[in-house]
């Protein structure tokens, strides 16, 4: 990933965004890559992303939507964050399923979308 550090030019806060954005959509298991190697190069891109203030699935209508389901209604601005924390994080997890090899994961992938069909959460909760 090309990221140029220590410089406050908007331009290149700009291309450091869109460079490291880039990466970690374009990011999938390579031929010979651990599912565990593939885990470790999404968590560090997912961490560039969040210094870089990039953050991927920080919905606040998804985590109010979560919350409700808990009884809250009026959340507090911590309840609010961390709700907000586990979206984004749940997220990650379901980008990170997608990424995956196909070929080698991929009738996990067909069953978790069919379960999703019958209205089930079939999906792991955190990309570890």
């Amino acid at each position: 990933m090309l990221v140029y550090p220590g410089s406050t030019n908007d331009f290149d806060t700009r291309h450091n965004k869109a460079t490291a954005l880039l990466n970690h959509m374009n990011l999938h298991q390579e031929k010979f890559q651990s599912i565990q190697g593939l885990r470790d190069q999404y968590l560090a891109m997912k961490k560039v992303c969040i210094v870089l203030e990039i953050r991927i699935g920080r919905c606040e209508s998804d985590a109010k939507a979560l919350l409700k389901k808990k009884n809250v209604t009026n959340p507090t601005n911590i309840q609010l964050n961390k709700a907000m924390d586990k979206v984004e994080e749940e997220l990650h997890a379901i980008i990170f399923m997608y990424k995956a090899d196909r070929q080698e994961y991929g009738n996990i992938l067909d069953k978790m979308e069919n379960n999703i069909l019958q209205k089930k959460d079939p999906f792991p909760k955190t990309v570890s």
